[in-house]
C-alpha cells in the first residue's frame, strides 16, 4: 500500500524488541536446512566415486564446491537484502537450494553435482544472510548474543542431520531422497512469517560493508571465523585420515562428527548467554585457548579411544565459537537489516575463506610434511588469535570510552 503523502519513507531500520516464536523456530529451520546440506556429501562420496568414476581429485573438487558457492554469494546477499529486504531474499536463497537440490539428486556426471553443490552453496550463502539479518535486525542487543547461539545451535542440529541424509541417499538413491529434501524446503518457505522489516531499498550496503571492516571489533569477530574455517578445513580434511590409520571406520567418523556437533550445539547456547552477561571476548578467548591445546596433539595417539575423545572437544568447542564471534559482528554492524546483513555476509565470507584454505593447504603440507605440522599450526593460529583478540578488542573499548 502506498505511503500517504507527508508520511515518513519505509526504512529497514525498526526498533530492536523480541523476534516472535515463529521468526525464531523459522530461522532455526532455515540454519539447520543449510548446514545440513554442507554436510551432506561425505557419506556418499564412496557410492560417487563407484558410481561415477570419480578420481581423488574430482572428490576434492566436489567437497570444495559448496564453500566456493558461499564464498561467492556471501557479498551479494549484501546488496539483495539492501535493495529487497530480508524476507526476499531468504526466499531467493530457498529457490536456488531447490533447485540444485533437484540437479544433484538427479544428475548422473560429476559435473553436473559440482555445479548443484556450488549452487547450493550460493543459495544457502544467500538463505542464511537473509534469515540471520531477519532476526538479529528485530532482536535488542541485550538479547543478540542468545538469539545468535540458538541459531548455531540449530545450524549445528542440521550439521548432524546432513550426514544421515547422506547415508539414506547412498543407500535408497539421490534422486528420491533429495526430491524428498526439496519438497521439505519448498514446505519450510510456506511457513515464513509474514512481516518483516521494510526495504529501504537504497544501495548503501558498499559503505555498511566498509564501516563494518574499518571497525576492530568486527575485524576480530571476522579474523577468528577465518580461523575457525582454517581449523575446521584441516580437521575434517585430515581427522578421517588419522581415524583411519588407527584401524577406525567411516561410522567412527561419522560418530565423531556428529557427537561434536551436537556437544556444540549445547555449548552455543551457554556461549550465547554467557556472551550477554560477561561481553563477547571471554568465551571467544577460553575457547581459543582449548583449541590451541588440543589441536597440537591429533596426530600423537596411537590409540582410537583417546583420539575420539579429543577430537570431538575441541571440534565442539571450535564450532561453539561462531556464536561470540557472531555477536561481535552484528554489534558492530550498522542499525537495520541491511547492516546485519552486511555482517552475515561478512561472517560467511571469513568462515568460508578460511575453510577453503584449511583443507587445500593443510592437506597438501600433510603430504609433504607429515600431519604433526599441520595440527600444530593449526593450534598456533588459535593461541596466536587468543592473544591478539583482547589486544585489539580491548583498545577499541579504551577509544569509545574516551568518545
Amino acid at each position: 500500500m502506498r505511503a500517504a503523502v507527508g508520511s515518513p519513507p519505509e526504512t529497514d531500520v525498526i526498533e530492536p524488541v523480541n523476534p516472535s516464536r515463529r521468526l525464531i523456530v523459522f530461522a532455526g529451520a532455515v540454519f539447520a536446512a543449510e548446514s545440513g546440506f554442507y554436510a551432506v556429501v561425505p557419506p556418499q562420496i564412496p557410492r560417487l566415486v563407484s558410481d561415477l568414476h570419480l578420481t581423488t581429485t574430482e572428490v576434492g573438487v566436489l567437497v570444495a564446491a559448496y564453500p566456493a558457492g558461499v564464498l561467492l554469494g556471501a557479498v551479494p546477499s549484501i546488496a539483495m537484502v539492501d535493495r529487497f529486504g530480508v524476507r526476499a531474499t531468504t526466499f531467493a536463497g530457498f529457490a536456488l537450494l531447490i533447485v540444485a537440490t533437484l540437479g544433484f539428486g538427479w544428475g548422473t556426471a560429476g559435473v553436473v553435482l559440482d555445479a548443484a553443490r556450488f549452487v547450493q552453496g550460493i543459495g544457502g550463502a544467500v538463505a542464511w544472510s537473509g534469515a540471520l539479518a531477519w532476526l538479529t535486525s528485530t532482536t535488542s542487543p541485550g538479547r543478540r548474543g542468545s538469539v545468535i547461539g540458538a541459531a548455531i545451535g540449530a545450524a549445528l542440529i542440521g550439521m548432524v542431520v546432513g550426514p544421515a541424509m547422506g547415508a539414506a541417499a547412498a543407500q535408497a538413491g539421490r534422486g528420491l531422497v533429495f526430491s524428498g529434501l526439496a519438497v521439505l524446503l519448498a514446505v519450510l518457505a510456506l511457513g515464513a512469517p509474514v512481516s518483516s522489516p521494510a526495504s529501504s531499498r537504497t544501495r548503501g550496503s558498499a559503505r555498511a560493508l566498509l564501516r563494518l571492516l574499518s571497525n576492530r571489533k568486527a575485524a576480530v569477530g571476522n579474523g577468528v571465523l577465518f580461523v575457525v574455517g582454517i581449523v575446521g578445513g584441516t580437521a575434517l580434511s585430515l581427522l578421517p585420515l588419522l581415524v583411519a590409520r588407527l584401524q577406525g571406520s567411516a561410522a567412527t567418523i561419522a560418530w565423531i562428527l556428529a557427537v561434536s556437533y551436537l556437544v556444540a550445539a549445547l555449548l552455543s547456547a551457554a556461549a550465547g548467554r554467557l556472551s550477554d552477561r560477561v561481553g563477547r571476548l571471554a568465551p571467544t578467548v577460553v575457547g581459543l585457548v582449548i583449541a590451541a591445546v588440543l589441536l597440537p596433539v591429533f596426530p600423537l595417539f596411537t590409540a582410537l579411544a583417546p583420539l575420539v575423545i579429543v577430537s570431538i572437544v575441541a571440534s565442539a568447542v571450535i564450532s561453539s565459537l561462531w556464536t561470540p564471534t557472531a555477536a561481535m559482528i552484528t554489534d558492530a554492524a550498522d542499525p537495520g537489516a541491511s547492516g546485519h546483513a552486511v555482517g552475515v555476509a561478512a561472517m560467511n565470507a571469513s568462515w568460508a575463506a578460511g575453510g577453503a584454505a584449511g583443507a587445500l593447504l593443510m592437506a597438501r603440507l600433510a603430504d609433504t610434511a607429515g600431519f604433526g605440522l599441520p595440527f600444530a599450526l593449526a593450534g598456533g593460529l588459535c593461541a596466536a588469535s587468543a592473544l591478539l583478540a583482547p589486544l585489539i578488542y580491548r583498545r577499541v573499548a579504551r577509544l569509545v570510552e574516551q568518545a
